[in-house]
């Protein structure tokens, strides 16, 4: 029906199950994108994430298949747009408005860390409003497995968009290792957004954004002249935005110790029922106009043709799921 998204190895559109009439969100990633990624077992932990979650929070796969060149996965259409196009849209948001989302993204990341894996790449862009106005995370190309340790087990390379990465994954390309507290930094990150409608350490210079990102003083942390913050959500954030041995989350309490936070005034246990402070403007199921236009699809290469046995397609055999099997 349209592109509905569009990233560094794929993109996102919005399709009609020819039978059923099912509106899906496809997902459509190059083999041999994927191929040149250090890490390729990474196209693999989405598929898991997604299909094996019952989580309401957390966007859900209904099939996942492949032809010779690219892999396809056709997941929920989640209809009211990201949470970036909101922040543009109405600006800094009112405590109020920023403490349900950054709450409901809390119960998100901690489903998702009780499945066993970290996201690594929480941003605004990857947080989607279902009709009713309530969160889902989606986009799970950089989430990792948590080991036994608690430790995160991926490579050596940082992962996750440059302005949202923390220091512990900035730092892992010199063997630091790091746990699934690395998402808490970044729903810190998120919240500062909500409030100031200003990314914390962006700068068009990706070394002196890294440098900002090491050399980060949470004691330092003020909003912007124009932005009043309440003590308890300054508070917070410099709890959140601090090193991972200080970090809120990180401890033995868990996520309890975030969500007993003073600037939690959330009844936790029936936020999916509450009413949000937002609800997307939806005309038809098909309506797709709460998401960005994308003028033309994304080019992508084909996997070079073998003529005998493609040794190419081994890392994606068993790369398939239907939902509906499931019992």
């Amino acid at each position: 029906i349209q592109i509905i998204g569009q990233g560094a190895f794929g993109e996102v559109q919005l399709v009609r199950h020819k039978v059923t009439q099912e509106l899906f969100a496809l997902k459509k990633l190059s083999k041999k994108e994927m191929l040149s990624k250090t890490d390729e077992a990474q196209f693999w932990s989405e598929l898991n994430v997604m299909a094996t979650s019952d989580s309401p929070w957390i966007v859900q796969l209904h099939y996942a298949f492949q032809d010779k060149d690219f892999l396809f996965m056709a997941m929920e259409f989640v209809a009211g747009g990201d949470l970036i196009s909101l922040i543009d849209e109405i600006g800094p948001f009112q405590e109020d408005m920023a403490r349900f989302y950054a709450a409901e993204l809390i119960l998100a990341l901690d489903d998702l860390h009780k499945m066993g894996y970290a996201h690594r790449d929480v941003k605004p862009e990857n947080l989607l409003l279902d009709q009713r106005g309530h969160l889902k995370l989606a986009d799970f190309g950089s989430c990792a497995r948590i080991g036994k340790d608690g430790l995160v087990m991926a490579g050596t390379m940082p992962v996750g968009t440059p302005e949202y990465i923390s220091p512990e994954v900035l730092n892992s390309q010199q063997g630091q290792t790091y746990g699934p507290e690395c998402d808490w930094w970044t729903a810190g990150l998120f919240l500062y957004e909500l409030l100031t409608g200003e990314c914390l350490f962006y700068d068009e210079a990706l070394t002196k954004m890294y440098s900002n990102i090491s050399n980060h003083d949470p004691d330092s942390l003020e909003a912007p002249e124009d932005i009043e913050l309440s003590p308890e959500a300054l508070d917070l954030l410099k709890q959140l935005i601090c090193p991972r041995e200080k970090r809120l989350g990180a401890g033995p309490g868990g996520v309890a110790d975030i969500k007993a936070h003073p600037f939690f005034k959330v009844l936790w246990e029936n936020l999916r029922t509450q009413a949000p402070p937002y609800i997307p403007e939806i005309s038809s199921p098909e309506d797709a106009a709460n998401f960005p236009e994308f003028d033309t699809p994304k080019k992508s290469e084909a996997l070079p043709t073998a003529r005998d046995f493609a040794g190419n397609q081994l890392p994606f055999v068993g790369f398939s799921f239907q939902r509906k099997l499931l019992i």
